[in-house]
């Protein structure tokens, strides 16, 4: 038993007009949104894991990205549990050069047993305010 509608035509691409446009557009969307997920900025998305003991100190070395008048910050979001500070070096001979290539290094130190989330950024030096994130750690300090 078959049973024929007379009523329905099959679906077809308009070639005109603003349902054309329409599509295309999204299409175009679709292209971008998948082009800017694969940018190469693997380190932004996810959040790493970080395990401490109270009281114990672990480095997180960042590269320098080489931007003149910008610099990394550290912050915790509960500082109760988690303490975040840049290492601090002994200076170089030359302590007028300001121009940094290595990488950055900030130590991470438990406080109490708890969960925190840190977040490196960048930001203009003149600027206040969190600045562009970098990278984010969940840390889980436990106890000894």
């Amino acid at each position: 038993m078959t049973t024929t509608h007379t009523n329905q035509t099959p679906f077809q691409w308009p070639t005109k007009g603003k349902m054309a446009g329409k599509q295309l557009a999204l299409l175009a969307l679709l292209f971008t949104a998948f082009s800017c997920s694969h940018s190469g900025q693997s380190d932004v998305g996810a959040k790493k894991r970080l395990k401490v003991s109270v009281g114990e100190i672990k480095e997180v070395s960042l590269p320098n990205r080489g931007e003149a008048g910008s610099e990394l910050i550290g912050t915790s979001d509960n500082q109760e549990v988690v303490e975040v500070s840049r290492r601090q070096l002994a200076p170089a001979v030359d302590t007028l050069n300001r121009i940094n290539t290595g990488p950055t290094v900030f130590q991470i130190k438990g406080v109490t047993v708890g969960t925190a989330n840190v977040t490196f950024s960048t930001r203009a030096m003149t600027a206040s305010g969190n600045g562009q994130p970098v990278r984010t750690y969940v840390v889980q300090v436990t106890a000894k």
